[in-house]
């Protein structure tokens, strides 16, 4: 079987080359079509492999290697290379010694390298069987489709995984770039035990995944979390062992003396609440050292059936703490989570201590069909003017006071704003204005806060609460936030100028875009399949700036909560939402 005709390329050690053959054969021939012609495509496939690596340490142990699969068509180019070799030679005066000659010289030329043949034919025997073992796994691993619900089939894998045959092609290159491929996804369901199977086989071991490169990489990489996994289970298993007995031993001596029935139901959730109340204690240990907690007491129960308990700090014994410990299932294992509120309640006892107005705010994060709800501790600044002494007082307080370790990220907003969420989150969903106000004042300096604190209020006041800049505020920002509209100006929009109100004077000039919101699928007839459906919007403040251009009469609410316009023959009130549907504005002006 010659392989370099069958794959159509010359004889070559490059793999990217052999492999890049192979695919486009595979486009031609098809196994259902012409199977025996598709199995020696795959042989020859798996033989050049092998040539390759074979050719590799050949190289690297100084050797020299000659091509085991030469051409047919490569014997009459070694004939013509004779002949031609024969008449440089001197002619001799007898003819029979240049016969002789001539029979010498292609004697000569034609003798092998002592052994090549038995190297070579060991080589392609080696190398078909190899090619049977790898063509035979890559069947079965095709056929995978979840042994760890038969285990008839897991004992199959387990032994098959320790045999001689894949031990032999475990480190073949197609079998490690398979596995390494798609192990992932064909145990995507958590099957770990077929995982720790793999990992067993090629004798992994934990924390080595420098030892190894390229696909072994990647696989030990693919197969790590299975074996942390069976650490941890371990672990745990020990840990709660040890208690597990003694309660064993205890419900034994009872069971003797009274009816299971009448013991087991009181105990098991006598050692569910107990259980419960251990773990709070561990954890608001481990979390807060300094406080030092009272024994929690049980004061509740939510609707979802989770005991609601009280402490006590011994740190600020004036404060209650509540908590509710949450009993879950992960994996089918029993787990806990703990929400409390100590946290908050020392974050707003020192800041009213430092002179700041705290509170706890919730952000939505990510995309509307996709979102998650965050809650943030929260500090709300009075006045613009006065956030470099703000930000100054903050960073003091969460370096003087080792407490507050645990609030790693702070919201930070002006209490004078109609849209604080909207500050808070930097923009809505389709339009963000800037970065989300979460700060770590201990990892940031206050005048760099201070300094993104004031340029995202400036943004939102444009963007929001446009109704509401002065004058002065106008001179003061114009130039900045200019610069900023020049990002959008190959957006949709258009620009809209700024002047004096009193003297005329030209301030500055800024860009009204506009953004499309997802608003659900629309259909135009039964038989046509749903399309997204969006909605061009405009924010409030830009809607200001937008009807201003078209001299629409509007009417600026003496508190600042924003403006009314004529609408459709009514007075349409902008300032409630953040934003307006643009095109019932460009429709009416």
């Amino acid at each position: 079987m010659n392989i370099w005709n069958i794959l159509g390329i010359e004889p070559t050690t490059d793999k990217k080359a052999i492999r890049k053959a192979y695919a486009a054969k595979t486009k031609e021939i098809h196994p259902e079509d012409a199977p025996e012609e598709f199995k020696r495509l795959h042989e020859a496939y798996q033989a050049a492999l092998g040539y390759a690596d074979y050719v590799r340490q050949v190289g690297q142990s100084g050797g020299s290697v000659t091509s085991f699969y030469k051409t047919e068509e490569s014997a009459p180019e070694d004939a013509e290379r004779n002949t031609a070799d024969d008449k440089e030679e001197d002619v001799p005066e007898s003819t029979g010694n240049r016969t002789q000659d001539s029979e010498t010289v292609r004697t000569d030329e034609t003798t092998e390298e002592p052994g090549r043949e038995d190297l070579r034919a060991y080589f392609e025997e080696s190398q078909e069987k190899h090619g049977q073992q790898v063509a035979a796994f890559l069947n079965h691993w095709k056929a995978f489709q979840g042994p760890y619900q038969d285990q008839e089939a897991m004992d199959w894998w387990k032994e098959y995984l320790s045999s001689k045959e894949f031990q032999d092609i475990r480190y073949q290159s197609q079998v490690l770039e398979t596995l390494a491929d798609e192990i992932d996804n064909k145990c995507f369901y958590g099957i770990n035990e077929v995982k720790m199977l793999f990992w067993e086989a090629y004798g992994f071991r934990g924390d080595e995944e420098t030892a190894y490169q390229g696909d072994r990489q990647r696989l030990y990489r693919s197969l790590y979390p299975a074996y942390e996994k069976q650490r941890q289970n371990i672990q745990y298993e020990q840990k709660w062992a040890r208690n597990d007995k003694i309660l064993r031993i205890f419900i034994g001596i009872v069971a003797a003396a009274l009816l299971a029935v009448c013991i087991m139901i009181p105990v098991t959730i006598h050692r569910q609440r107990e259980n419960g109340r251990r773990f709070l204690a561990d954890y608001m240990a481990q979390r807060y050292p300094a406080a030092g907690f009272s024994r929690p007491e049980r004061i509740d129960k939510d609707s979802s059936g989770n005991i609601v308990y009280r402490m006590r700090p011994a740190a600020h014994p004036e404060l209650s703490v509540t908590a509710t410990v949450e009993t879950a299932y992960v994996e089918g294992e029993k787990a806990y989570q703990v929400t409390e509120d100590y946290g908050q309640l020392i974050f707003e006892l020192y800041a009213a201590q430092y002179g700041l107005e705290a509170g706890r705010v919730t952000c939505t994060e990510g995309p509307v069909l996709n979102y998650t709800v965050t809650e943030y501790s929260a500090l709300f600044y009075f006045d613009e003017e006065e956030l470099d002494a703000f930000c100054e007082t903050a960073e003091k307080m969460f370096a003087e006071q080792e407490e507050l370790q645990t609030i790693s990220e702070v919201a930070v907003c002006t209490e004078y704003v109609l849209f604080p969420e909207i500050l808070f989150q930097g923009g809505v969903e389709y339009f963000p204005f800037a970065d989300m106000q979460i700060y770590d004042f201990r990892g940031r300096k206050a005048s760099e806060i201070s300094a993104m604190l004031r340029d995202a209020y400036m943004r939102y006041m444009f963007q929001y609460e446009s109704w509401n800049i002065t004058t002065a505020q106008y001179r003061e920002w114009g130039a900045a936030y200019e610069k900023i509209c020049e990002e959008w100006e190959d957006d949709n929009g258009e620009w809209h100028e700024v002047y004096d109100p009193d003297t005329g004077e030209y301030l500055c000039r800024l860009f009204i875009p506009t953004y499309e919101i997802y608003d659900g699928y629309y259909s135009s007839n039964g038989n046509m399949p749903s399309l997204p459906r969006t909605t061009r919007m405009i924010t409030a403040g830009n809607a200001y700036y937008f009807l201003q251009d078209r001299e629409a009469d509007l009417h600026v609410e003496g508190d600042g909560s924003g403006f009314t316009v004529e609408f459709y023959g009514t007075d349409m009130f902008v300032g409630e939402n953040p934003e307006v549907e643009f095109y019932d504005l460009r429709n009416y002006y």
